[in-house]
Parts: structure tokens; sequence; C-alpha cells
């Protein structure tokens, strides 16, 4: 048996989504059975979240982006299904901005308005539903798109304030269930990515290479293709 017996208490919502899938999928690839402590937003998930009561003798180390795409084993949307889904405008993409903490962690994650713009480009025509979700408004990127966005006379839906990490499921829900994303480096939108509906995702060509040169594992492997889960449908 192989066990999560605690979480890194400063951990987001994508995080302890990120380490709890590499439970499910390192038990599913040695055909054992697996436990998990109880953690903060298991109780949105339909099914057992939580295994066996007993704790296993191998306990999983923290890990994250590393140790997805290495060892999937079984589809993410079998593990992750939410108990509530939103009914969504039709023809929607999630657009999301991360700042705060991004500056401090690796100030090349916070994606210039070029990117965004770029990408709005691509889809425009095919999108009647902007979801806007992001948890710094300061950001230029996102105030330079909430503008182009509105007069361009476009439906435009805001989130929750994804800075409250006691207020998240609402827009992660949204965005597990629209049909394209306009991501961030953030793993609380990679993971509402690979869950809920297939979906078309963006991400920036700048932060893609600059990840693959720092051998950065999840996204090489995801510039190598990724898997039937996650991957990615355009560089921009």
């Amino acid at each position: 048996m192989i066990s999560i017996q605690w979480f890194p208490p400063d951990w987001g919502f994508g995080n302890r989504i990120m380490y709890y899938n590499n439970l499910r999928q390192r038990a599913e690839l040695d055909s054992t059975s697996w436990s998990c402590s109880s953690w903060n937003g298991c109780e949105y998930f339909s099914g057992d979240m939580l295994g066996s009561e007993q704790q296993g003798n191998l306990s999983l180390k923290p890990c994250l982006g590393e140790r997805f795409f290495e060892w999937n084993s079984t589809s993410t949307r079998s593990i992750f299904e939410l108990k509530e889904k939103p009914k969504l405008e039709p023809e929607s993409v999630a657009i999301h901005f991360r700042g705060t903490d991004f500056f401090g962690w690796n100030p090349d994650a916070v994606l210039g308005e070029d990117y965004y713009m770029n990408a709005l480009s691509e889809i425009e025509n095919d999108v009647q539903s902007f979801y806007i979700f992001t948890d710094d408004e300061t950001l230029l990127s996102y105030k330079t798109v909430v503008e182009y966005l509105k007069q361009n006379n476009r439906k435009v839906i805001f989130g929750e304030n994804t800075s409250n990490r006691n207020n998240y499921i609402k827009d992660f829900s949204t965005i597990s269930e629209c049909d394209y994303i306009i991501s961030s480096p953030s793993t609380y939108c990679i993971a509402a990515g690979f869950i809920g509906k297939d979906k078309k995702i963006i991400h920036s060509e700048n932060w893609i290479h600059n990840r693959v040169d720092a051998d950065d594992k999840f996204w090489v492997d995801l510039n190598n293709g990724g898997n039937s889960d996650y991957s990615i449908w355009r560089l921009i």
C-alpha cells in the first residue's frame, strides 16, 4: 500500500490536486492499494477520495508536475469528478491571469499582455463567452484584455476572487467546464485543464521555452506532447 500522510500546509488547491493525482497514478501503476489523509478540497469530488483507513508502509513524498506524465496510468477524469458542475454559456473560454506571489516565485511566470492578446486573436471568432479569472486585478495584461473585450462588446463573465483560498471551487469548476483555456503556469489552472470537459488549452510559447531550457520536467514532457488528459492545443 502507498499513502499520502500529510499535505504541506502552504500548498494551494492546485498543488494538492497534483500531489493526490500522483498518489492514485502510482498506486494504479504498481497495482497496489492506496490511502490518503483527509485534505482540504477532497469534499468537492465524487467517489472515494481517501481510500483505505490504514496507512501504507510506503509514504509518497511530496511531488507535483514532475511525476504527472511519467506516472500516467489512468485518466485524471476518472479520478476527479466534481460533485457540482456549472452550466456555462455556449462556446466558452476561460482566461486565467496569475500575479501576486508569482512575482516572488518566478517573475517570468507572470505572463504579459502580448501573450493574452495573441491568444485571444487565435480563438475569438470561435468563442461567444469569455470567463475571466485572476488573483491580481492590477495586472496590465488583465486590464488590457478586459478593456479590449468590453470595447468589442464581447460577453464577459468575471469569476470570484481566486486570491481567497477559502473561496476557490466555483472558479475552478467553471474553468474545468469551459471549451478553451488561455492558461497561466498556475497548477490551479492546469488542474482545471485535466479535470472536467476535454478542452483546447493554450500556453505561452515563451514560458514553455523558458522551462524547457531549465529542464523542468513537467513542461518538458508537456512540450513533447503531454498525454490524452493534458496537452497543448496552441503555443502562442
